[in-house]
């Protein structure tokens, strides 16, 4: 998984709820994910931005792990980063074409215990599978306002943020048309949480095998490990965890 976290000034902006003036566009551009991700939450009156790949694999209760997870700061990553992943917001946003607000208390967030408004912000790709951009504060009304006031212009900057979140996974998705049917197989048992013996067994083959199955796949992929080869995987639809293995 990647993970783009920093920490930088504040940007200058208007009342709550209306964008800065003080950024210009092209200075926007050039900054890193996680820097865009502040301003836009600043801009509207939020304190914290969040951008998950959901990508196309939403099965059963819980969210798989995102191939790309940035936060707008390191606390807002360890505050909301693993809650968001795994909520009902990020199902939600899963199959949803506009902006909605949500609070803490009427949606499930694992492993999160304080209380927090949000506006999820959903991105459809067919062929990436959706993101999610969502900003955090504490205002529920001001976020059920943006939903519906500001849908068009929201909906303009987390498509544009999202293409950029995936610039580091295309690579992958050019690279998958060479993974063989056998070091598929072992990425579908990762998977699924299979250890590297129980794959094994699974295929007849020795854990030795599998063990260079996988490390060809994360090769091929550009992941930088495992873990972030089967989040990989999953995302770009090589891979269904549905019907168990």
């Amino acid at each position: 998984m990647f993970i783009a976290v920093s920490d930088f000034d504040r940007s200058p902006e208007g009342p709550p709820g209306t964008p800065a003036r003080g950024v210009a566009v092209e200075r926007r551009a050039s900054l890193g994910l996680d820097q865009r991700l502040r301003a836009l939450a600043q801009d509207y009156g939020f304190y914290s931005g969040l951008y998950l790949h959901i990508g196309h694999a939403v099965c059963g209760p819980e969210q798989t792990a995102p191939s790309r997870l940035v936060a707008s700061s390191p606390i807002a990553l360890r505050q909301y980063g693993t809650a968001l992943a795994a909520s009902s917001v990020a199902r939600r946003a899963a199959a949803a074409y506009r902006p909605f607000a949500w609070t803490s208390i009427e949606e499930r967030l694992p492993g999160f215990s304080g209380r927090c408004a949000g506006l999820a912000i959903p991105v459809q790709d067919h062929a990436a599978g959706p993101g999610l951009v969502a900003l955090i504060g504490q205002d529920l009304d001001m976020a059920r306002a943006l939903a519906g006031d500001s849908a068009g212009v929201l909906a303009l900057a987390a498509a544009d943020l999202h293409q950029s979140a995936l610039s580091d996974v295309r690579p992958a998705a050019t690279a998958s048309s060479a993974l063989t049917g056998r070091e598929i197989e072992c990425l579908r048992l990762a998977a699924l949480g299979r250890t590297v013996a129980e794959t094994g067994k699974a295929l007849g083959i020795s854990s030795r095998t599998v063990e260079f199955h996988l490390k060809n796949v994360t090769e091929k992929l550009g992941a930088t490990n495992k873990i972030h080869a089967v989040a990989l995987s999953v995302s770009l639809g090589l891979v269904s965890l549905k019907g168990g293995g």
